[in-house]
């Protein structure tokens, strides 16, 4: 009995260590991904098959092996939570005959979805996760539903003689079985087919949202684009008017028209060659401008100036403050003024950044966009929508990367929060970047999970309970059979007619006996096949065993079957007291061997050179083994120490004169030993180790002293 139950324990043990490692490489390399963090993992899968096929003892090692990989994905401590009490729900539940997917249903409608939700919404320290906190729960409870339908299935597919028959699931009866396989037929794929809708809609919405931000950066690239150039234009034309007009009045009184017009210029300056201020527009700066310092009326010294006069051609400015009598964020257009071809001067245009505000105020309203941020080449900030809290000339540091619940889009960090977004570029070089809220993305997500969800459970119970009764009509008429029936009914076949039964289950109560006759007579066969089997499999294992002891190339004992060996014959001999010597050899410059005819030509002398020890050591009590590399050991016993020493000399003095023919070698292959032994003359307590170690110094005397020699070292513990 303490036998059995050991080899229950270790059965236990190799199966959820099996499944365990399955579910590990499960939820590490083979999960789906199904939309943002979430994935089809089916680890939890296979523990729920142990479950139910081998009981909970099993089930406990897979468990730990697929939480421990879901611990090295980094995967929320929420997750663990809900696979442990998912695990401890359903095996509650299958005990009291809940069907498996029955029970997960349960577990996920009333306790792990709720739960989720929860967490997301109140606990999670992420601050996007509340938007996608019904998307994640209505996930994992389809994931879950998954897990457990793959689990019915393998558990139906799996022999009947492989599940345990102390698990609470192990009822294998016909109306069961039809139950489970009607039932996992639709269930199956729907779920299936469910997480594949869902992983599509959710590439559909993502689609969308990049379509709608597109459209969006391009609308306001393209207003942007037009508003810089009506404006720009007006400089350009207004320059090319001061070009031919002299006189000074006139001059004054077109760039007064012209601003007057143009409103979101806050002013129109008249620049001379040197690059000092003459004159504003509106003229109400005018009288300021007298009483300006001389050095805060040049502006030889800014880039749109220095554009004008060194290039002569048009130019706008990146985002800079203005100075002198306004001092504001502005957009800087000039054109030279030219004459003849000859710079004169420059004309300047400055829009305050505040109408560039209002203006992408009205956009965003029109268009329903929630964020923009628009900076210049620079990254210096032009316009920001209120919330983001950026300044006009500010350098915005792009805070983007991935989120866990957008892995598919970009986002940047605002206010704490993770907003998918769009970034483009207009014909000035400004990046534009359309910045939506996270609900964005899932609004509509949401609402497909939500049908799916409700239409995925209603639709499981429906099939449940169509599988039940079909199970029911199929077997009912086996039972009225069986319960026609005597006990004895099959044995007694013959002598029972029953009018009542229908041709059909005369039918099959026929075929029962003789599909019992039959089955008899199959058992019989296999339990003579599985003797012959089990004793041929006795003999391959003591093969085995064997061959593990052996030196594959020379067929000598190895270093682990000499030891093995070696330590009880020392023991033996210690306990008799008798002599005993060990000796240790080593061939000669091997490595020159093998370096001058490679490994081959090596391996025929290590042959060559076993099959003179054996030739030698031919007495029951000689043990010999290859040690390593080239290095050999004998270990002799008996006798007396001299007949020892004899036999050694014998191996030195037959290899040097042993030739070994090779193959395509002209000249036969020669090579010498060295031979360290040490020999105990009585009952000495020295172990198999010392032993060695003592050879092993005799060894490399014989080595130190030119090679090719045998230094033995006799020891008498008296």
């Amino acid at each position: 009995m303490p036998n059995l139950i050991l080899k229950q324990n270790q059965e236990f043990i190799l199966r959820g260590l099996l499944f365990g490692i399955l579910a590990a490489v499960a939820n590490l390399f083979l999960s789906i991904p199904i939309y943002a963090a979430l994935s089809l993992s089916w680890g939890m899968g296979l523990c729920i098959y142990v479950l139910i096929s081998f009981g909970i003892r099993a089930a406990i090692i897979p468990l730990i092996f697929s939480i421990g990989s879901m611990y090295l994905l980094d995967k929320p401590a929420i997750h663990i939570g809900i696979d442990l009490a998912e695990f401890i729900t359903i095996a509650y539940l299958i005990r009291k005959r809940f069907f498996v997917v029955m029970a997960s249903l349960c577990f996920w409608l009333f306790i792990g979805s709720p739960f989720c939700w929860l967490y997301l919404n109140s606990f999670s320290a992420n601050a996007n996760s509340h938007d996608f906190s019904f998307v994640f729960a209505a996930m994992q409870g389809l994931n879950g539903l998954f897990n457990a339908s793959l689990a019915a299935m393998l558990y139906l597919l799996t022999p009947t003689k492989w599940i345990s028959k102390h698990t609470a699931s192990s009822d294998k009866s016909l109306s069961s079985n039809i139950f489970a396989l009607s039932a996992l037929t639709l269930i199956l794929p729907l779920v299936t087919v469910s997480l594949v809708l869902a992983g599509t809609a959710s590439v559909s919405n993502e689609e969308q949202l990049i379509k709608i931000l597109r459209a969006q950066a391009t609308n306001i690239g393209l207003a942007t684009d037009r508003f810089i150039g009506e404006h720009y234009t007006v400089v350009k034309q207004l320059a090319k008017t001061l070009s031919i007009v002299s006189d000074e009045e006139l001059r004054k009184s077109i760039l007064l028209d012209a601003q007057a017009n143009n409103p979101n210029f806050f002013n129109l300056t008249i620049i001379n060659s040197d690059g000092y201020t003459n004159y504003f527009a509106p003229d109400r700066y005018n009288e300021e401008l007298q009483g300006l310092p001389k050095n805060l009326r040049y502006v030889n010294d800014r880039p749109y100036f220095i554009h004008a006069r060194e290039n002569k051609t048009p130019f706008i400015s990146d985002a800079m403050m203005s100075r002198g009598i306004i001092s504001a964020p502005m957009i800087a257009m000039s054109s030279p003024i030219l004459i003849n071809e000859e710079f004169q001067g420059a004309l300047l245009g400055a829009i305050d950044l505040q109408f560039i505000a209002t203006l992408h105020q009205n956009i965003e309203t029109t268009l329903q966009t929630d964020y923009t941020i628009i900076t210049d080449k620079d990254d210096k900030v032009i316009y920001a929508s209120s919330p983001i809290g950026l300044k006009n000339l500010e350098r915005y540091h792009v805070n983007a990367g991935k989120s866990e619940f957008t892995p598919n889009f970009p986002v940047l960090s605002i206010n704490g929060k993770n907003h998918p977004y769009y970034l483009a570029k207009n014909s000035f070089d400004w990046k534009i970047y359309i910045i939506k809220q996270p609900t964005e993305l899932v609004k509509l997500f949401s609402q497909h999970i939500a049908v799916l969800a409700v239409t995925v459970v209603a639709i499981i119970l429906l099939f449940l309970y169509i599988a039940y009764k079909l199970a029911n009509k199929i077997t009912f008429p086996l039972v009225k059979l069986l319960e026609n029936s005597s006990e004895n009914y099959i044995s007694n076949f013959e002598s029972i007619q029953d009018s009542t039964s229908s041709q059909e289950i005369n039918d099959v109560a026929a075929k029962l006996r003789k599909s019992h006759n039959l089955m008899r007579d199959f058992e019989d066969q296999l339990q003579q096949q599985v003797t012959e089997k089990t004793t041929q499999l006795e003999q391959m294992n003591l093969q085995l065993a064997a061959q593990a002891r052996e030196d594959g190339l020379t067929q000598l004992l190895n270093r682990s079957g000499f030891d093995e060996i070696a330590y009880n014959a020392i023991k033996t001999n210690q306990r008799l007291n008798q002599p005993i010597s060990l000796a240790l050899i080593d061939i000669d410059h091997f490595k020159l061997i093998n370096d001058s005819y490679g490994h081959l030509v090596g391996d025929e002398c290590l042959k060559a050179f076993a099959q003179l020890m054996q030739q030698n050591c031919k007495r029951e009590t000689d043990i010999i083994g290859r040690y390593g590399g080239e290095e050999f050991v004998i270990l002799m016993s008996g006798k007396d120490v001299r007949t020892h020493h004899q036999l050694i000399h014998n191996i030195l003095t037959q290899t040097q004169n042993m030739l070994i023919n090779i193959k395509d070698l002209q000249v036969p292959i020669r090579f010498t030993i060295s031979i360290g032994v040490c020999s105990l003359l009585g009952n000495s307590l020295l172990s198999l180790h010392e032993i060695i170690n003592i050879a092993d110094e005799e060894l490399y005397k014989c080595k130190r002293n030119g090679r090719n020699q045998l230094s033995v070292v006799t020891i008498d513990p008296e």
